[in-house]
């Protein structure tokens, strides 16, 4: 029947050893030269974008500090989360993306960047071609003075170029105020060596208290820290319009 491909088996009594590979190549030629109509069908999938980030990408529920969530933390739901956001704005472009929340189970390491820099192996079975990284607001102010930041987040920077990844967006810590603050400075050391990725300068936004979390719906100060709906959107704006520009 043209535009029509036969299921054809071979018995499995004809089968032996080392053969089934070859018999699969004849199946395909007996298709293609007996019925040119033969269709095979793929799947399309959309470029894949690698979220690895902490409570403000991702947080789990907290009863204790009023926090029920699975997203994003202060933002009112899932679909208000920065990540969700930059995916949604990206698409509204013209660019969808297969959106992922890098794993986190590796308590043995030593905090979240040194986390995600054993992380290779998600990074190389999904490989993704934008990857965002939105982890330095757990470097306090010993290991950006040692340079222990710097060092963890360059070996993260490594095995994503190691791991084919072309595209790395680096986003400054939230509640830092100042472009040129300690943060901003250990993320730019990092990057001198990796000229491809680019660091994502969240001063602005940091800088106005309406994008942090909504304190009606959050009492506990440590939640509320966390950029609201506002502040998502903000991040999500600031992060698609980078993105955008290397498609």
């Amino acid at each position: 029947m043209p535009g029509h491909c036969e299921n054809l088996r071979f018995p499995d009594s004809e089968r032996h050893p080392g053969e089934k590979g070859v018999r699969s190549v004849v199946v395909i030629l007996i298709c293609l030269g007996l019925n040119s109509g033969c269709v095979f069908e793929t799947r399309h999938q959309d470029p894949g974008i690698l979220f690895m980030g902490n409570s403000i990408t991702l947080n789990l529920p907290v009863p204790d500090r009023g926090w029920s969530g699975s997203w994003g933390m202060a933002a009112s739901s899932q679909a208000q989360d920065y990540a969700h956001q930059t995916v949604r704005l990206l698409k509204e472009k013209g660019l969808p993306l297969e959106m992922a929340i890098a794993d986190r189970n590796c308590p043995d390491c030593d905090g979240a960047i040194d986390e995600q820099a054993h992380n290779m192996d998600q990074v190389k079975r999904l490989h993704p071609r934008y990857v965002v990284v939105q982890l330095s607001e757990h470097s306090f102010d010993i290991e950006l003075r040692s340079g222990k930041m710097t060092e963890q987040y360059r070996s993260l920077l490594q095995g994503l170029q190691n791991a084919g990844v072309p595209h790395v967006y680096c986003m400054g810590a939230w509640g830092e105020k100042d472009s040129q603050g300690p943060h901003a400075v250990a993320i730019w050391l990092a990057l001198k060596n990796f000229p491809s990725y680019s660091f994502v300068d969240i001063s602005k936004p940091a800088s106005d208290t309406l994008n942090y979390g909504d304190t009606t719906r959050y009492s506990d100060k440590a939640v509320a820290w966390h950029p609201g709906d506002r502040g998502m959107l903000v991040l999500a704006q600031t992060l698609s319009d980078a993105i955008w520009a290397d498609r």
